[in-house]
């Protein structure tokens, strides 16, 4: 069935900002639903239709009988599930909906098979995870206090902390979160902060805490004599943080202010200081598509090469900060490898104090599972470890 002329509008208009200025897909429907003041069966109406052409636009494309469809018609075609079944015929990369550089990328890295795999599992909708707040209760406790509101959630194999909702129920408007209690997080992003695997009363640097959400991992995760520091460049995000911590233990937080770039001199006095540092670096977030589909639309190689030198800039930048002894996790959530291990791997030629450590032996301590480790980098696959995609080096500075 055809949406009905509202609809096709409004999907319409909201792929042309989207597509044409890079607005992301989540934040335009949220701007549109409150301006409209629509009610949740036309906020799924428009948002249905506009996830799927974002995550579908070649293979819908290919279904039409013109070879450039407007956008008016790719929602149409949208609206008919059947539209979204492959021809065996058709090319990997148009039966993933995936650039063509991009889709090169991947089978250079991870061969043809793994890569259509791979363009399936992100054109997928991500499911709802949370975090619970290890400082407060554990997730048994939490799992029993959602089903006495009806909220169905399943602990997550793989993850010591991590449940996974049927659905996906309004849980930040309930006091429970507004307490504390757990934070919305997916299941790979838990992998992260665990990996610096800090004892109690550490100094632990958090360089790109963005909105905070492994900032309050961290919270979670240290003793109370511990110290967080956490900043970012972006003051926005810095402000997110602020309000995020605020609901944690803000007096376990200190927060700086944003950065102008990686040399600011707001760093120096914690030069050498450090028992741990966490960068969660700025990325191109090819992990993620399941949330932000539009992001593969956006990106270029050349927008990926920027990325690289600014992550390199950021990971010795982070090395100054650290002690000899100390560890320092380089995090992204892209699945690029010239953002992760030629990152790490250029990291480890220019800084011979530093050594890579593998980080599996101590998330198995701590109860993580599964063998998502390669060569002592950790690599999430959501076609294998059913979570958004993320990569990660442990270092060690041995002097």
């Amino acid at each position: 069935m055809n949406p009905d002329p509202t609809t096709l509008r409004l999907t319409v208009a909201l792929l042309e900002e989207v597509l044409d200025h890079a607005i992301p897909a989540d934040v335009a429907l949220r701007r549109l639903v409150q301006q409209r003041r629509s009610g949740p069966a036309e906020r799924t109406r428009i948002g249905d239709l506009l996830f799927t052409v974002l995550r579908h636009r070649h293979l819908l494309a290919s279904r039409s009988l013109t070879p450039n469809p407007s956008l008016s018609e790719l929602v149409a075609l949208a609206s008919h599930p059947e539209a979204l079944t492959p021809a065996s015929d058709l090319p990997g990369r148009i039966q993933a909906s995936l650039p063509e550089w991009l889709w090169n990328a991947w089978v250079a890295q991870w061969g043809a098979d793994a890569t259509h795999r791979l363009g399936q599992a992100l054109n997928q909708p991500a499911p709802t995870d949370l975090r619970v707040n290890r400082q407060r209760l554990d997730r048994t406790q939490l799992q029993a206090l959602l089903a006495s509101r009806a909220i169905q959630a399943e602990p997550i194999p793989a993850t010591p902390d991590g449940l996974r909702l049927t659905g996906h129920p309004p849980v930040t408007t309930l006091d429970w979160h507004r307490q504390g209690l757990f934070e919305i997080q997916d299941a790979g992003s838990q992998w992260i902060a665990p990996l610096l695997n800090v004892p109690p009363g550490a100094t632990v640097f958090d360089l790109c805490a963005g909105g905070g959400g492994k900032t309050a991992h961290l919270i979670s995760l240290l003793g109370r004599a511990s110290q967080i520091i956490a900043t970012d460049t972006d003051a926005r995000r810095l402000h997110q943080l602020t309000q995020r911590v605020r609901r944690l233990q803000p007096h376990r937080v200190k927060i700086l202010p944003a950065l102008r770039h990686e040399g600011d001199p707001l760093l120096k006095p914690w030069t050498g200081k450090c028992d741990a540092v966490l960068v969660d670096a700025p990325c191109s977030g090819t992990g993620t598509l399941r949330r932000h589909p539009e992001i593969k639309w956006h990106l270029t190689p050349e927008k990926i090469s920027a990325f690289h030198e600014r992550q390199c800039a950021l990971l010795a930048a982070a090395a100054r900060l650290l002690r000899p002894g100390g560890r320092m996790v380089y995090a992204t959530c892209s699945l690029l490898h010239q953002e992760n291990q030629a990152v790490a791997e250029s990291f480890l030629n220019e800084n011979p104090d530093f050594q890579r450590l593998d980080p599996m032996p101590s998330l198995a301590a701590q109860g993580f599972s599964g063998v998502y480790c390669h060569d002592s980098f950790l690599t999430l696959l959501p076609h294998v470890a059913q979570c958004d995609g993320f990569f990660a080096a442990l270092f060690q500075r041995n002097r």
